[in-house]
């Protein structure tokens, strides 16, 4: 089969993750302490934590849905015992824009990679957001000066969705008018690309930063080392 589309993950892929919790923490802190509230440090790291425990609890209970950052805002609230609409409303904004504040920088290699794909085939980025959603992604994308590059954007907080459910990289592939069998999916996490892509149907362009436990019956179709790599497998994939 002729490859078509090429879709890319963004968080260690394209661009460095990295915890944002230096950001939030302190302003999660300030905001609290605005309502009354005068907790430890220990308190307030506890009631952080438990937002994110609640997150990655639920998304593989209930089929790898996108929770939303109410939601682990809202855990955030139950754990310290408050409730207010304003006060979960400003905290729903820190989490979100967050990123905003030291935005995350580019890996090696992904212009090269951008630059061979576009005009060869259509390009997909499949992204899971956490707390920080497709809109504010958009502004990093744009300011990296490769928003460009992609025809579509599938985001986890806009399909409701994460990795590795396949119906996230499906819902690309149907905004590509591309077929599975004709596509192929480029990403850092075996579990989440490499095992989601697979069930979906596509190829696969494991680019591998660090070593990470495999499932029987999941072979990536080319494992590299950086994205300067790839346009040799593409190439060969056809």
């Amino acid at each position: 089969m002729t490859i078509e589309a090429v879709t890319f993950d963004l968080w260690d892929t394209l661009v460095y993750n990295r915890n944002y919790g230096e950001y939030r923490l302190p302003e999660l802190k300030r905001i609290l302490q605005t309502c009354g509230l005068e907790l430890s440090d220990d308190e307030v790291n506890e009631a952080y934590m438990s937002g994110f425990r609640h997150s990655s609890r639920v998304i593989p209970a209930e089929g790898y849905r996108h929770v939303e950052t109410s939601e682990i805002v809202d855990k955030v609230l139950e754990t310290i015992g408050y409730s207010s609409a304003e006060t979960r409303d400003l905290l729903v904004k820190v989490y979100e824009e967050a990123i905003l504040s030291d935005p995350p920088k580019l890996k090696q290699g992904v212009f090269e990679a951008l630059d061979y794909v576009q005009g060869r085939y259509k390009v997909g980025l499949i992204s899971v957001t956490g707390v920080s959603p497709g809109r504010i992604v958009r502004e990093i994308l744009r300011d990296h000066g490769i928003l460009h590059y992609f025809d579509v954007l599938t985001f986890s907080d806009e399909v409701k969705l994460v990795k590795p459910n396949p119906r996230l990289f499906t819902a690309c592939l149907t905004e590509l008018n591309i077929r599975p069998e004709n596509s192929v999916h480029v990403g850092d996490s075996y579990k989440s690309d490499v095992i989601g892509a697979i069930d979906a149907g596509m190829k696969t362009v494991w680019v591998k930063t660090r070593e990470q436990e495999q499932k029987p019956g999941y072979v990536a179709d080319f494992i590299l080392d950086s994205l300067f790599e790839l346009p040799d497998a593409l190439r060969a994939l056809g």
